[in-house]
C-alpha cells in the first residue's frame, strides 16, 4: 500500500512538473514583449540597442541582434516578434520578411516569432535544463518567394533536387548533444502551414541553436552564402504536441528546369560579418561608406 502511494505520488509530481512549463507563445507581456499596434513587429525592445537585445517569453530566453542603420534600413538578426497577417511579400522582400505563410500565429493566435538566420551572429535560446517537447514551424512568404520563383534574387527557383533545411542543435552546458533536422522545402514540396517539430529526442538540454542551410548557395571571397531568404516562423516553443494533431501536407510547387542558365537582377543584399554590416551587389562587397571591400 505504501509502495503504491509512493509511485502514485512520483507520477503526480512528474505530471505536475511537465505541466508547469511556461510555453513561449510570444504574446504581449507586461514589461516584456509589446507589439504595440496591429500588423507590426517588435525587435527585442521598444528601443533596441546596438548589439544583442535579450528578452523572454514563457520560460525561455531569446535574443535579437540590432546592427544599426546601414543606409539600406535597420539591420536585425535572430528573433523578431510579429503580428503581421499578410501572406505576401514584395520581390525585394526586405520590407516585409516578418510574416507567416498561414497569415498569423499558430491556431489563430496574434503573435509569433520570425527568425532571420545570420551565420555571423549566431544566437542561442537559453533555459533551465529540461526536455523541450517541441514547437510549431512555418515558412515565411519571403522565403517561399525565393523557393518558387526567380523574383527574389539572389535566390533561384528550386529544382526538384533542391532543399532548405532548419537545424535545431541541442546544447547541454554549451556542448552539442544532437541535432533535429526539419526540411522546410524538399523534393518539390514546402511547408506552408504550422507544423509541429518534436525536440524530445534531444533529451535534457539547456540551450538550442536554430540555423538554416540549403542547396541554393553562392560563394563570395571564399565564403558560401545561402541565396534562399534565411527566414522561418515559429510559435509555441516548448509546447507538447496536441493530442488531436494531424501533420499537414506540404504544398507542391512548380520546380525549375535548366535553371542554371537563368540570369537574375541582383539588388543590394545586406550581410553582417565580423561585427560590421556590408552590402553585396552583383558579386562586389561594399562597406557602409560605399567603399569596395577587397
Amino acid at each position: 500500500m505504501k509502495k503504491f502511494f509512493f509511485v502514485g505520488l512520483m507520477t503526480f509530481a512528474a505530471t505536475s512538473l511537465m505541466a508547469a512549463v511556461n510555453v513561449a507563445t510570444f504574446e504581449n507581456e507586461a514589461g516584456g514583449i509589446n507589439v504595440a499596434h496591429a500588423d507590426t513587429c517588435w525587435q527585442g525592445a521598444n528601443t533596441p540597442v546596438i548589439g544583442w537585445n535579450n528578452w523572454k517569453s514563457g520560460d525561455f530566453n531569446f535574443q535579437t541582434y540590432y546592427g544599426g542603420n546601414s543606409g539600406y534600413g535597420d539591420y536585425y538578426a535572430a528573433f523578431t516578434v510579429t503580428n503581421e497577417v499578410s501572406t505576401t511579400a514584395t520581390a525585394m522582400g526586405y520590407d516585409a520578411p516578418y510574416r507567416s505563410a498561414s497569415g498569423g500565429g499558430y491556431n489563430g493566435s496574434s503573435n509569433f516569432a520570425v527568425k532571420y538566420v545570420d551565420s555571423y551572429s549566431p544566437d542561442t535560446i537559453k533555459f533551465s535544463k529540461q526536455t523541450v517537447q517541441g514547437f510549431f514551424v512555418n515558412n515565411t512568404p519571403y522565403t517561399i518567394g525565393g523557393i518558387t520563383t526567380n523574383n527574389y534574387s539572389p535566390a533561384h527557383q528550386f529544382k526538384q533536387t533542391d532543399y532548405l533545411v532548419l537545424y535545431c542543435i541541442g546544447l547541454n552546458d554549451k556542448e552539442v548533444v544532437d541535432t533535429v533536422r526539419v526540411y522546410l522545402a524538399k523534393d518539390g514540396k514546402l511547408i506552408d502551414k504550422w507544423t509541429y517539430v518534436e525536440l524530445a529526442s534531444l533529451g535534457e538540454i539547456n540551450g538550442l541553436i536554430m540555423t538554416m542551410w540549403g542547396s541554393d548557395i553562392s560563394t563570395y571571397y571564399g565564403q558560401d552564402y545561402l541565396n534562399t531568404p534565411a527566414y522561418f516562423a515559429m510559435d509555441n516553443f516548448g509546447a507538447t504536441k496536441p493530442l488531436d494533431y494531424v501533420v499537414p501536407e506540404m504544398r507542391e510547387f512548380t520546380v525549375a528546369t535548366g535553371v542554371e542558365g537563368v540570369e537574375v537582377v541582383t539588388p543590394a543584399q545586406k550581410i553582417f560579418r565580423n561585427g560590421q554590416i556590408y552590402i553585396l551587389r552583383n558579386g562586389v562587397m561594399y562597406n557602409i561608406n560605399g567603399a569596395v571591400v577587397k
